[in-house]
């Protein structure tokens, strides 16, 4: 099996060891980060080491990397950390659950959960996380460095430009062009161009009291 390297030690590092130790062709062998965010020497039960001079104990060579940082800062934070590990010479992983259904491949450092659907002629950059049940529609683009939340969909000739993040259960219709950098919150329905940095959201339900004992179901 190939050895790996997950850079993180927060519960997105948790959860992608688990993911890449249940099938995928990797061993995680060890965790890093920076050295001033260690507080344990060691999580999920294995080394976590000092980025800083990485790869004098785990070459390049030998080990490749998964970055598990989530979209933080607009997935900025996930695309530095990318970079300084290239720069280290590191090959990135990515993970395809065998229980999703791609015909497109995403790129490196890619995360691909359960039950994604990817249609065939989707382009598809490098860093980008596909949580449970996404729906990638045929001939729509997507950028470096995003984040799809569970149960979003972007539909045909649709584009999500670079460090974007589409909410929970969010849609963004056909041939909508998504800027770069912008947020579509939870449960939103995007049908018109976006503009960089937007911020788009639906407001919470309504509270009616409580009153939860008196409603007839």
């Amino acid at each position: 099996m190939k050895k790996l390297v997950i850079f993180g030690n927060g519960i997105m590092a948790k959860i992608m060891h688990f993911y890449f130790s249940r099938d995928s062709q990797y061993e995680v062998v060890a965790f890093s980060v920076h050295e001033k965010y260690i507080t344990e020497k060691v999580f999920c039960s294995l080394p976590v080491v000092p980025f800083e001079g990485l790869e004098k104990k785990y070459s390049p060579r030998d080990y490749e990397m998964f970055v598990a940082i989530g979209p933080s800062q607009m997935n900025s934070n996930r695309e530095k950390i990318v970079k300084d590990a290239k720069e280290k010479g590191y090959r990135l992983a990515s993970y395809f659950s065998p229980r999703s259904n791609c015909m497109s491949l995403p790129g490196e450092n890619s995360f691909v959960s359960d039950e994604v659907t990817i249609h065939p002629f989707v382009t598809l950059g490098n860093n980008n996380y596909f949580w449970d049940k996404v729906f990638i529609s045929h001939d729509s683009i997507i950028g470096n460095h995003c984040y799809f939340s569970p149960c979003s969909i972007v539909s045909t000739h649709a584009s999500i430009a670079d460090n974007s993040l589409v909410g929970t259960a969010a849609v963004v219709s056909t041939n909508v062009k998504v800027h770069p950098k912008t947020l579509v919150g939870a449960t939103c329905y995007v049908s018109k161009e976006t503009i960089e940095n937007g911020v788009y959201g639906e407001k919470s339900s309504e509270f009616y009291g409580a009153i939860s004992g008196k409603v007839k179901i």
